[in-house]
């Protein structure tokens, strides 16, 4: 299979699927499952492998259940970049529908670790992947494995007996199957390191309800709990990716902002909260535990919504790699200087990483500064990343000593914009993009266009009653790139 006979069967200037051209490699390789709606609607599995997308399709949704096996017919190679891909085939062309991602994330090959090591590309060549996935949907263990005699390229997909194995909940009653898999739900959490584990819970039966609809949790707009349930219900889609997987912090105001009721930040997961909410256990400095939650789905996201959180906090790596943060913020915190400094700092940094080759995305942090990230591609971790944007920083400051500033102290900042970069740390949490703020405003930590960087330029502007109507019209998700980081 060739990105030959991928380009062969497609027009480019009539659809707009990327490109025949061979992608960078991610630093973790990437899975992703599209829906396809078709003449027959189909799931396409692709694997990056060497450049590309290894890729089948699935007459029917992929399945947990170690006794399903989904038919998986092997067609070209797909370039890198149409793992991102969604929207519409045109009528007349090959394979037109409907496309959108179902699930998506990083894999690891098994058969690297066998007595006799061997590589995706080699795998398929001998008729047999064994990969680990790590999904939204599809984790654990699969096996794909080709058929013999049957005229195509025809393989099988299997789920693997492993902690993440469950029972389809219609079709044959595999009632061992069933056992084994509720035994596993009772029993104790995968472990990731010796310090760490993670509990993955089955889904919620139903969507959280919110109680107390009409409480008004930003009083001087009129917002109520139930405008910002509806808020995080509709940005669920964009919000997601950069919160899962990844140990949140949740800043909580039950009683809404303004007002004498409590503000408090929740690291630790009450053992009440229904158990399909994910978990991660991570001790602290004094050794003691605390149940990070996963905000992993829209339901869990509801439920902490209906709790009274307004913003979500989380850490700058995710689970399977908590030592290795897979991106870098640089926090541009304006102190007393203009908001107009801030975006001369931040285009001069931008600059500045334009000029290495870094690619940087820009976003308000939904209150007074600008946040500016990076992926994190280079070798080490935390401390690598830190000491990599200090040097950074300390070059802007060097470029821009009137208005940057590395000192730390507020007292000597002067009208200075900070470029605070020491939150890169394990254990430490940043504001994703789509969240909104705990501020008078309701206002929306939104992803910006480095072009929208003028004097004009005012944070408030972007906020629960502006937002949407910004998101539609634009054509594509500026975070996209960073939405998937940790796959890289």
């Amino acid at each position: 299979m060739t990105l030959e006979e991928y380009q062969a069967k497609r027009d480019f200037r009539k659809t707009s699927e990327p490109p025949p051209r061979p992608g960078k490699p991610h630093r973790q390789p990437i899975f992703v499952v599209q829906e396809h709606h078709a003449r027959r609607l189909h799931y396409d599995f692709r694997l990056e492998a060497d450049g590309v997308l290894k890729s089948w399709a699935i007459p029917k949704e992929p399945s947990l259940d170690p006794a399903v096996k989904r038919l998986a017919v092997h067609v070209e190679d797909h370039p890198l970049a149409y793992a991102d891909f969604e929207g519409t085939i045109p009528e007349g062309q090959y394979g037109a529908g409907t496309v959108k991602i179902w699930d998506r994330g990083t894999y690891t090959n098994l058969l690297a670790n066998k007595p006799k090591p061997q590589t995706v590309t080699e795998g398929i060549d001998a008729d047999r992947l064994e990969i680990e996935l790590h999904g939204r949907k599809l984790r654990g263990r699969f096996a794909l494995i080709r058929m013999k005699g049957r005229g195509k390229d025809n393989w099988l997909l299997i789920k693997m007996k492993d902690e993440f194995a469950r029972p389809e909940a219609n079709g044959a009653d595999h009632s061992a199957s069933k056992k084994a898999a509720e035994k596993k739900r009772r029993s104790p959490a995968t472990t990731l390191r010796a310090a760490s584990r993670i509990t993955r819970r089955k889904e919620p039966a139903n969507m959280p309800q919110i109680t107390h609809p009409d409480k008004l949790m930003y009083p001087d707009i009129g917002i109520t709990k139930a405008d910002v349930a509806d808020f995080y219900r509709r940005i669920a889609e964009r919000l997601l990716p950069h919160l899962r997987d990844r140990p949140g912090t949740l800043e909580r105001l039950p009683d809404g902002i303004g007002g004498s009721g409590p503000r408090f930040w929740q690291k630790n997961t009450p053992a009440y909260y229904p158990d399909w909410i994910e978990r991660v256990e991570l001790p602290t400095e004094d050794g003691k535990k605390v149940h990070y939650v996963l905000v992993n789905n829209i339901e869990t996201l509801l439920y902490l919504v209906n709790q009274g959180t307004l913003t979500f906090h989380v850490w700058f790596s995710r689970v399977e790699s908590l030592d290795r943060p897979d991106f870098v913020l640089f926090d541009l915190d304006p102190s007393q200087a203009s908001f107009a400094d801030v975006v001369a700092v931040a285009k001069r940094l931008h600059t500045i990483l334009s000029d290495e080759g870094v690619e940087a995305f820009v976003k308000t942090s939904g209150k007074t500064g600008l946040h500016v990230l990076v992926a994190w591609e280079r070798e080490g971790g935390y401390d690598k990343a830190r000491g990599w944007a200090l040097d950074v920083a300390k070059r802007v400051v060097e470029a821009l000593p009137e208005k940057a500033t590395v000192e730390r102290s507020k007292a000597k900042r002067g009208r200075r914009v900070y470029v605070d970069v020491m939150q890169n740390a394990r254990g430490r949490h940043a504001v994703p993009p789509y969240v909104l703020r705990a501020v008078p405003q309701a206002t929306v930590s939104t992803p910006l266009e480095w072009r929208e960087l003028t004097e004009k330029l005012d944070p408030a502007d972007f906020n629960i009653k502006t937002i949407f109507r910004r998101l539609a019209r634009q054509k594509r998700d500026l975070f996209a790139p960073l939405a998937h980081v940790a796959m890289r």
